[in-house]
């Protein structure tokens, strides 16, 4: 005698690969954050990635990827970026990102009671990387207060560029 429960789970699992398939990013090609011991950052504090690159015709879009808490006492963030080829050509970047609106609403994803947002802000598409090898990144904030409060984590996505 057969339950039928197996052609249950079956389809339960079934279900669940089909919606873990669809929700994931195909473009996506690495991705890193760094977590920031008790959402207090010190200004010389930096965090630091490792980039693998091995393909060198496909163009890329990198991104920064910022988590903060709801009490951050700033509406922008500003990030010193560098980022290093393997010869050790380097380019170093100031970014300002918006945390939030003029008005006070906070930018990117998070629950309506949730004390975190999530943002992911586009620094750069169309990239191509000319050497095979690691790339390192290094982050560290801009803003003028020995240590900021409120930034939970910050990374660097990369993903394939679309048209």
């Amino acid at each position: 005698m057969t339950t039928g429960t197996g052609h249950g789970y079956f389809f339960v699992l079934l279900f669940t690969i089909v919606i873990a398939w669809s929700c994931a990013d195909r473009n996506g090609v690495w991705r890193q954050n760094g977590i920031i011991t008790d959402c207090r950052w010190n200004k010389d504090s930096t965090l630091r990635f490792d980039i693998p690159v091995d393909d060198t015709v496909s163009l890329y879009s990198i991104s920064v990827n910022l988590r903060n808490r709801t009490d951050y006492g700033f509406q922008n963030l500003y990030l010193f970026l560098n980022i290093t080829a393997p010869g050790g050509a380097a380019t170093t970047d100031t970014l300002n990102f918006i945390l939030a609106y003029d008005d006070g609403r906070w930018t990117g994803s998070g629950g309506l009671f949730s004390k975190y947002r999530e943002n992911m802000f586009l620094y750069r598409k169309y990239v191509r990387f000319p050497y095979r090898g690691n790339y390192t990144a290094s982050i560290r904030h801009g803003m003028r207060k020995d240590e900021l409060e409120g930034i939970s984590s910050v990374g660097l996505s990369l993903s394939f560029s679309e048209d």
